[in-house]
């Protein structure tokens, strides 16, 4: 189902099909060590960024990545309201999930788009996206399909908390939704 997104007009195809496009590296560092590290490249599909007042007050949807092509995507269930991963799109994944209407998101440890539960069947099937006040991070209400949402088999990757008093952390969830190794072939 196609739904309607603030009422921006029809968006262009994506030209990039899922792949970055050329390396684009950050500005060299003077320390001999540090890396280069590869941008998230892809072709915007998305309108151009108004001025603040527009982007901050208007209602076209009009997203702003980070220098490495990139935006942080929170994954919160739908239903009960419980943080369930923190991953990053780009322009190309966005798209995708809008298209889709299930998570997509940009793996920055494989450089390659990851449609969420193409190897599990753990999909996160889309409720409702919000963004923030300047657009440069969304959140994502989602119904989590399959047994969980983070790869070590728990249901959420926030499993674990912090005592504010002790700096000590605890689990807030007992074992495991389901094994990964059986899942990814991994643990």
């Amino acid at each position: 189902m196609r739904r309607s997104y603030a009422r921006n007009p029809p968006l262009a195809p994506l030209q990039n099909q899922g792949r970055p496009g050329p390396q684009a590296h950050r500005a060299e560092s003077h320390l001999p060590s540090a890396p280069s590290v590869p941008k998230a490249t892809a072709v915007s599909t998305f309108p151009a960024r108004g001025d603040k007042k527009q982007v901050e007050e208007g209602l076209g949807f009009t997203p702003k990545f980070d220098a490495d092509g990139l935006m942080p995507a929170m994954a919160i269930d739908a239903t009960t309201k419980e943080p369930l991963m923190l991953a990053y799109m780009n322009a190309e994944s966005l798209q995708l999930t809008l298209e889709k209407g299930e998570a997509v998101y940009w793996s920055r440890s494989r450089q390659e788009i990851w449609h969420k539960g193409a190897t599990s069947g753990h999909v996160q099937k889309i409720q409702e996206i919000r963004t923030d006040c300047d657009q440069d991070a969304i959140v994502l209400y989602v119904e989590q399909i399959g047994a969980g949402a983070c790869h070590t088999g728990r249901s959420g990757c926030f499993y674990r908390k912090i005592d504010t008093a002790t700096g000590e952390m605890s689990f807030i969830q007992d074992g495991k939704a389901f094994d990964p190794e059986s899942v990814y072939g991994k643990a």
